[in-house]
This record gives C-alpha cells, structure tokens and sequence, in this order.
C-alpha cells in the first residue's frame, strides 16, 4: 500500500466531511444533533463565540485541528510573541502584541520591552496634560480640536475606534481625520478651525508616504499664515514616525515626537503611538482598557489549546469554507453602529495580510485570504441582503452583536438583536416553496396565483454563519474583538504557508504613483502605458 503523508490523508479526511455535509441541510444538521447549539460555540468572556450554524461536523474539525498542528502553529504563534523574524521578506520581527502586554517579550527582548513601555508611558502622559490643559497652545488657550493626518493603518483604526467607542469621549477635543488627498475636504476642515487652539498630529512611518506629506504640508500653510514662528510650531505638531530626525527637519520639537517601529506594521498600529488621537478622544484610563481587553485575547491565544482556541477556531472554519466548500468572501455584520466602520478597518487587516498568490518559499499557491465585505446591521438588510437569501453567490459570514446596548432606548436594541438573529436564522433555514405556498394560502390568495408566486418567495437556506456576541460596546470588548481578528488572519496565513506581515502589492502602487507624478509634473508621459497616456490627456494633466 504507498505511503500516504500526513497533509494528504487529513485533505483525504475533510474531502470526505465536505462530501457528506454537502447532502445535508443545515436544519437536517440540528435535526440529527439536537445539542449542537451547546457544542459548537465558546465564551471567553467578553465575547461568545456561536459557530452552531457552520456547516461543519466534528470529523472536519478534528481534521482541521490536526491540520493546524501539523503545519506548526502553535510554534508560530509562539515565535511572534517572542520577538522573532517571522516576516522574513523584511527581516523584521512583528511585534504589535507587546504594545498592550510587553510581559511575554521581556524575557527574550528586555530593551524593546522596555522602550514600548517608555513610549506608552510618555504618549499616556501627554494625553493627561492636554486633557487637564496643562500642556496649552502657543498663545496659552487650551487645545480644542485635533487635526489626526495619515492614511492606511494610521488613520483606519484610530478613526474606526473614535466611532467605537464615542460613548467613553470624556474630553472636550473634538478630533478631526485627514486622508485621503481631496482639497475640498482639507478646504472644509480648516475653514472652521482655529489655529491657536488646534494641535496637528502628523502620523507616518517613514515620513514620506506622499497622500501624508502632501496634507500636512497644506495643513502647515494654514497653520503658518497664523503663526508663522517656530515656538508656534513646536507647540501645535505633534509626529508620530519611526524617523523622528524627518520629523524635526520638519519643525517638530523632539518631545513632541512619538517613536513607530519596523516590528509593528501599519495595519496593527492602533495599539501604539498611532492611537494618540484616539486617546486624546477617550482619555488614558480608557485607552488602558482597550489595550487590556486585547492583552486578554492575546493571552487566551497564547494558552488555550487550539480546539477551544477562539482565533484558531475562526481561522479553522474560514479555511474549511474556503478550501473545501468554495467560498471565496466573507461578510462581516455588525450590528451596532458604533461598529459600522469595522468592516473597513477588517478589509486592510485582512486583505493587506493574507491577500497572498506565493507561499513563504516563493511557490505560487492555489488560495489565499478572502475579499471581505460588509456594512452595519440593519440598514445591510435593505441593501445586499437579497442576494444572499435568494441569489446565486455565497459568503462566508460574521455576525457581531452586542448584548447589552443603549439604556436610554432599551427596545431599539432588542429590535436589532432580533433582527442579527433573524437573519442569521433566515440563511440558516431558508423558506421551502410549500411553505411560501402555505402561508400564501393562509392569507386567502387564490391557488393558481399562490403557486405562482410561491416559487419567487422560496429561499434555500443553508448558508452557515458566525455569531459573535460582545458583553457590551466598552473599549475592553472592543480591544478583544480586533486582537481576535488580527489572531484569526495570523492563523490563516499559517494554514496557507504565506507571510502575512508585508505588502509588496501595496508597494509597487506608490511607486507607480509617484511616477505617475513626476510625469505629470514634467509633462512628459511617453514612458507610460498608452491607456494611461490617454488618460492624462483627456483630464487635461
């Protein structure tokens, strides 16, 4: 008999799962498993983890486990909490994880431990000096506004958090983003600001990101037909960059500088300096609880063995969707408004990370991260929803809810709480046509015409689904959801053999960018493609 390898008999395995589920009906699933509910969710306080409505048996997760060990993870995991180079291509080491809890790096990484501390102690500090106006403008007012300038990780998740968490804002700064390079919405802005009571924080890694430099260099032409002095400067700018001698080329004081390193990328930067504006929204205490309730994902992935490891879990389940029953999307719903920027802020996380065609070794491979999508619930229900209940294409989906909402307006939340379940019942269970055919009968419609319109009322159901239920909207919960997503792609990446930590697509369109602009500045675009030529001559450029 030949030899079969390990990674061939558990792909022969979920082959098998997959072939066997595929004939049934996620009803038929509960039907012939009553306790399914009770089995195939996990409650890591603070999120409950529903994942019942998977189609997906106990044979495919066990392969799927065995899968994830064979391939190391959890020896993965371990060498990126410790400070390895695991993002070889760079040669960096990737290190977000320290900022919230730098414990378990001290040990193999004193001196970054020590200096992420330093860092957040300083930036926590400053946040409480602005916040009880002991630090003031150039002209002795207290600041009022925050202009945030950055793009990309340096502007998605302290913007998608402010929305989060606008419910803890206890100061009087109203925080302003600037990222995009549209003039109309800098025009905007500034129009009904004053520099005299406005700090600008400036955040970019390498100081040259050129959509960054170019707003901030508009911002400081305001700022300068005001206070044109360099103390006036050195009062309003703030830098946050991992090249602090560009920033004080630029006019920044050094103190007002906030160290970014090579070991932290752009897409999991919240948890460091990137997050001041968002501290200055919500204040330290608040911006301590949010890196706690990631420490405490963090720590729950570090020690839960893989099978009731909630990252793990999700990274098994999406692999399992992807690979062996087809899907190439996932959906992510929050329902909660606070939420209504995460799928946003999902996209880069996950695209940038896991959107991959080579393995680690340069092989092409078959399949890499999925497109992600999605909107706020309920208004997604108006909108795409159709789709999903009676048209042709699937997705894999997350549901995220928060079971305790607003106190003021207790039955708009359990509306909203029975609309995510309603939902996710509805692609569960679908709508047979005898059933629409009944109900049609039910409310006296004709038989001929009740059997016509039945067949455009039939659903099928049987699209699974994640429910992700958060405690409450706090910046503890809020923390440990992003920590489990950034987890759930690691694991992802894992499971495909790609490196998740660069972004050489992202790369390559800058460079073309800023061809582009020298070609535009030069009016010279001969050495650009011809369909490109044509466009810079029909816009005029």
């Amino acid at each position: 008999m030949p030899h079969i390898s390990i990674e061939q008999r558990l792909h022969n395995s979920l082959l098998d799962a997959a072939q066997d589920l595929q004939k049934l009906h996620l009803v038929e699933l509960f039907q012939l498993q009553p306790t399914r509910a009770e089995i195939y969710q996990l409650n890591i306080a603070p999120i409950y983890l529903d994942y019942s409505k998977q189609r997906i048996n106990q044979q495919a997760l066990d392969s799927l486990v065995e899968l994830a060990e064979h391939k190391q993870l959890s020896q993965a995991r371990d060498a990126m909490f410790h400070g390895e180079k695991i993002n070889h291509t760079e040669q960096r080491a990737v290190l977000h994880t320290a900022l919230r809890n730098s414990q378990r790096l001290s040990s193999h990484a004193p001196d970054i431990a020590e200096e992420i501390n330093q860092t957040k102690q300083r930036m926590l500090s400053f946040v409480d000096k602005i916040l009880n106006q002991t630090l003031r403008g150039f002209t002795d007012k207290p600041i009022t506004d925050v202009i945030s300038i950055g793009i990309g990780g340096s502007f998605f998740g302290p913007k998608m958090l402010q929305s989060a968490l606008v419910e803890y804002q206890t100061s009087n700064i109203n925080v302003h983003y600037l990222a995009n390079i549209d003039g109309a919405q800098i025009k905007q802005l500034l129009a009904k600001l004053n520099p005299a009571t406005t700090l600008v924080i400036v955040a970019s890694k390498s100081w040259t990101t050129i959509e960054t430099q170019v707003n901030a260099n508009a911002v400081m032409t305001w700022f300068k037909g005001k206070f044109p002095e360099q103390a006036a400067i050195e009062k309003h700018w703030v830098a946050l960059t991992a090249k602090p001698e560009l920033a004080q080329a630029y006019g920044i004081a050094p103190e007002y500088i906030f160290p970014l390193w090579d070991f932290v990328g752009g897409r999991y930067s919240v948890w460091s300096a990137i997050g001041l504006p968002l501290a200055l929204s919500i204040g330290s205490k608040a911006f301590d609880e949010l890196l706690a309730g990631a420490a405490s994902m963090d720590e729950h992935f570090c020690q839960a063995p893989l099978n009731q490891n909630m990252p793990v879990l999700l990274a098994l389940i999406g692999y399992w969707q992807q690979v062996y029953l087809g899907y190439n999307n996932l959906m992510v719903l929050p329902y909660s408004h606070g939420l209504k920027s995460l799928p946003a802020y999902l996209q880069q996380l996950d695209m940038e990370s896991n959107g991959k065609s080579v393995n680690a070794i340069g092989d092409p491979i078959a399949t890499s991260g999925p497109i992600l999508w999605g909107a706020e619930g309920t208004n997604c229900q108006h909108s795409f929803m159709q789709l999903l209940h009676q048209g042709k294409q699937q997705a894999m989906i997350d549901f995220i809810v928060p079971a305790k909402g607003e106190t003021l307006y207790p039955e708009h939340h359990k509306m909203m709480i029975a609309n995510c379940l309603g939902q996710a019942q509805a692609l569960m269970q679908g709508k047979t046509e005898q059933q629409a055919f009944d109900e049609l009968i039910a409310s006296n419609m004709p038989t001929e015409q009740a059997k016509a319109l039945a067949k455009h009322k039939a659903m099928p159901g049987n699209t699974g689904s994640n429910t992700l239920v958060l405690e409450s909207l706090t910046p503890y919960s809020v923390g440990a959801l992003l920590a489990l997503y950034e987890h759930k792609i690691f694991c992802q990446g894992i499971l495909f053999g790609i490196n998740s930590f660069d972004q050489w697509g992202v790369e390559l369109g800058k460079q073309l960018g800023n061809q582009l602009m020298n070609a535009i500045t030069t009016k010279n675009s001969s050495q650009l493609d011809p369909s490109t030529q044509a466009l810079l001559k029909h816009i005029n450029l």
